[in-house]
């Protein structure tokens, strides 16, 4: 695809994706910005590699309004989710979270709120049975790269049809903390089954048992209790529950009720 120069501001995790993807697609940016800069230096980034327009996935940062100006306004953002659902820093997270059969990828205009701009494209897509973060991230931002690159020329050219979003249905998610992956067992156990995966890589969710962080790696729901399948003890090395339990010459249904 022949597009004018553009940049590609860029963060982790579904930057990098994006950037493979449009490699892969031929559709490579002019320059990728993978840190955060301050509105004078972007609008320098602009001005020195010539850029047509902005695509943003990930960045992690809501750009002021001179910044639109130095493109004309020509923003697109790709967000993991199905807006107005999950706006914020935590799209794949909360979809995981609460459980979402169906999510999705939007390719948005962006404007000085946060993910907040009417909608160019937008596509659902089913959560796989145990997914993890990971899983879906891989799969949205393939797919929202294609529904960009469906896009662009259109939105370049002043062709596209836009969507406001029903912004009374917006939903939003906050960025995720280190005490979140805390698991409380008397919370219900499907939930606390759904924060083991979506809390995979960072924070990790975790109990304490004797006075140590344990990590929860793996857990499934059985005869409605949670029983963690694949644990790691504070300093050691990842096992199965049961080899666990076995270390502590304890039963795992004694070693389940002493968790905290």
């Amino acid at each position: 695809m022949n597009l004018p120069p553009y940049l590609l501001l860029s963060g982790a995790p579904i930057g990098p994706l994006a950037e493979k993807h449009l490699r892969l697609l031929r559709a490579e940016p002019t320059a990728v910005i993978d840190t955060k800069l301050s509105s004078e230096k972007l609008i320098e980034q602009i001005e020195v590699h010539n850029a047509a327009f902005l695509f943003v996935v990930g960045y992690g940062a809501i750009l002021k309004r001179p910044v639109l100006d130095a493109v004309a306004g020509q923003v697109l953002n790709l967000h993991p989710s199905l807006l107005p659902l999950h706006r914020g820093p935590a799209p794949v997270v909360q979809t995981i979270l609460d459980g979402d059969p169906v999510t999705g990828v939007s390719i948005i205009e962006i404007d000085e709120q946060m993910d907040h701009g009417p909608i160019l494209a937008q596509e659902k897509i089913t959560v796989p049975e145990q997914a993890r973060p990971n899983d879906l991230y891989e799969v949205l931002t393939r797919r929202g790269v294609e529904l960009f690159l469906d896009v662009i020329e259109g939105y370049l050219e002043g062709e596209d049809e836009y969507l406001s979003q029903a912004h009374e249905e917006a939903t939003f998610t906050r960025f995720v903390k280190k005490e979140d992956g805390r698991l409380n067992l008397s919370d219900d156990p499907e939930v606390n089954e759904r924060k083991v995966r979506a809390y995979t890589g960072w924070p990790t969710a975790f109990v304490e048992h004797e006075g140590k962080r344990l990590i929860i790696h793996s857990a499934q729901v059985i005869d409605g209790r949670f029983w963690p399948s694949e644990v790691q003890p504070e300093n050691g090395k990842r096992m199965t529950f049961q080899a666990y339990c076995a270390g502590k010459r304890l039963a795992p249904a004694t070693v389940l009720a002493q968790l905290s």
